[in-house]
């Protein structure tokens, strides 16, 4: 297969509405093959709770609301769209849940497995009839009980740690990261995520027709620049405004990249870091993400005969 036009996108979150988005992409964009990035699944779990008069309060957007109950399936649609996971118990259920972080985990990974399910039998539905291929990895936000559900998938591939073939391309994939302030799942050392890198890449054939579909961005560049945090997490501000940038992508990526020179680096990560680059051969591109607001950000990649066009960023 002769590859025209890849679609990447990356760190939707559980959103529904981007998750859809990206699937319409395949024949938007008459793209040959859809790639999703990491860090797919959600971060927020929320309670409708029903009251006496057949109404409901939940909290979100920072303060708690009454919500009517002939409003309440839109309010929903409109909160798992933004990524959240919601759920509806009267007011003894919802104490049960909310004193026992167990109960509560557990509900939270149920709803989160359910949704990626969902997701993946939609994708089954609406491009088994393309002949698109999609492939979707798991980012360091991810839980590791995301790949046993997207391998049982007949048409979603996950390419953790594998490299796969893509027409006359090799790609190959991570989803691990450098370590991070909020210690995810998949948060390792740089040396460990080095070793996993270089014992992954001995498989590839030519990284000259070669992709690093690697969530964390290479250090030191504009697609890995996020906000400075203190010790309790809170965001420092720079003496000229706004929020100190410093770089926090990762070492071992890099070196990878400088040491390899595949011709595209798919990178995530950080959602605020929208842009692409050049590691001396290597086009690194990082597309951003706004999946709190219902919007997918992606890029289209055009192949020449050697290298790339300038990549497309797309927003919709």
């Amino acid at each position: 297969m002769d590859i025209r036009k890849m679609f990447f996108s990356t760190d939707i979150h559980g959103s529904n509405v981007c998750f859809k988005k990206f699937l319409n992409a395949g024949k938007f964009y008459e793209v040959d093959v859809l790639i999703l990035g990491g860090d797919i699944t959600g971060k927020l779990m929320i309670a409708f709770i029903e009251q006496s008069n057949g109404d409901f309060k939940a909290s979100f957007l920072g303060s708690e609301n009454k919500v009517k109950r002939d409003q309440v399936d839109s309010t929903e649609k409109m909160l798992r769209d933004s990524g959240a996971y919601t759920f509806r118990a009267n007011q003894s259920e919802y104490e049960e849940i909310n004193a026992d972080t167990r109960k509560s985990d557990k509900l939270f990974k149920e709803l989160m497995m359910k949704r990626l399910r969902d997701w993946l039998d939609l994708a089954d539905e609406r491009l088994k009839d393309t002949g698109i291929p999609m492939y979707m990895t798991g980012g360091n936000d991810d839980p590791f009980e995301i790949e046993e559900i997207i391998r049982a998938s007949p048409y979603v591939k996950d390419p953790e740690g594998e490299v796969v073939s893509i027409g006359d391309y090799e790609m190959a994939s991570t989803g691990y990261s450098n370590l991070t302030p909020w210690k995810c799942p998949r948060d390792i050392a740089e040396e460990e995520l080095g070793k996993k890198i270089d014992q992954m890449v001995q498989k590839v054939g030519n990284f000259e027709k070669c992709i690093f579909n690697f969530h964390v961005p290479p250090y030191d560049t504009p697609i890995d620049l996020a906000a400075e945090l203190t010790e309790d997490l809170t965001p420092v501000l720079s003496r000229a405004g706004g929020f100190n940038m410093i770089h926090v992508g990762s070492k071992s990526v890099r070196s990878a990249i400088e040491k390899y020179q595949p011709v595209i680096g798919l990178h995530g990560h950080i959602h605020e870091s929208r842009a692409y680059m050049n590691i001396g051969k290597t086009v690194c591109i990082n597309p951003g993400s706004e999946y709190g607001e219902g919007v997918l950000r992606g890029v289209l990649i055009t192949p020449k005969k050697k290298g790339i066009e300038r990549p497309e960023f797309t927003y919709g």
